[in-house]
Parts: structure tokens; sequence; C-alpha cells
């Protein structure tokens, strides 16, 4: 699933239904190649969703295992949601140095978290390729 088709989706509560937030992005982490937590708005309580709290994911909405999954960032999530912040439209370059365009958009496994691919405005690069975010850039192997 596309992360550009996760931003928007209503993020519900398995526990009693209800709605709990909208995703607003992802928390990445280069070194799994995973999602670490989804990141939310409109929420009543913390502003991510860790992946271990998330039950499923479909089209029309992500299920949580309840509200009480939703967390404040602090730690190593808040490093990592820095460096995920703005991913779409993010620089990409390659460990050599060179410029390998900017994030269009981030194929994910909806089941696992795994990234799958960037999307870039120059090619389509494998998620094993991933190999750290920062403020400023995406790095991938080249």
């Amino acid at each position: 699933m596309l992360l550009s088709q996760m931003v928007g989706l209503s993020v519900m509560s398995a526990a009693d239904a209800t709605t709990v937030g909208v995703t607003d992005g992802v928390v990445i982490d280069p070194a799994g190649r995973t999602v670490a937590a989804l990141r939310l708005k409109k929420t009543g309580s913390g502003s991510y969703l860790p992946w271990s709290g998330v039950q499923a994911i479909g089209r029309d909405a992500v299920m949580a295992t309840s509200g009480e999954a939703l967390r404040d960032v602090e730690g190593d999530l808040a490093r990592l949601a820095d460096a995920s912040k703005d991913l779409l439209g993010k620089r990409v370059l390659t460990d050599a140095g060179f410029d390998a365009g900017t994030v269009r958009d981030v194929d994910l496994d909806p089941e696992t978290g795994a990234v799958l691919s960037l999307h870039t405005t120059q090619a389509e690069i494998p998620g094993a390729a991933l190999l750290g975010l920062g403020s400023y850039a995406a790095v991938v192997r080249a």
C-alpha cells in the first residue's frame, strides 16, 4: 500500500469501535526498513500509534488494537519521527553522494510494515536499499 493512500485514513479502536485519530504519516526505522509507528492527527491522546498497536490496515481505515495503544513521541521514536517528518518530497542521495531525486511515494507492506520500495522522481528504489533517514535526505545504497 502506498503511503499516499494511507494518509487521511481514519484510525479506529478495535476494542470499542471509536475513531482515535487520522493517519498523517509514518515513522520509518531505516535500520530495519520497517514502519515503527503511524503519525496521527486529530487524536484525543498520543499522536503516534506504534506498529505493535496496528491490528490491520485496509483501504478505508486503520484498526488499532485500542485507543490505549496511542503514544506521545519520546526516546528512539522521537529521533525516528524527526527524521521521517516530511518524507514525501524529501531528497534522496546514494551512499556514493549522487542525487537520486526526491521521494514521491513509499510502498509499504500493510501486514508487516516493511518498506517495499521508494518511488522517487528518478526511479523506483527497492526498500532493501534504504540505509538511513535524516532531516535533509534519505540515503540509499547505490
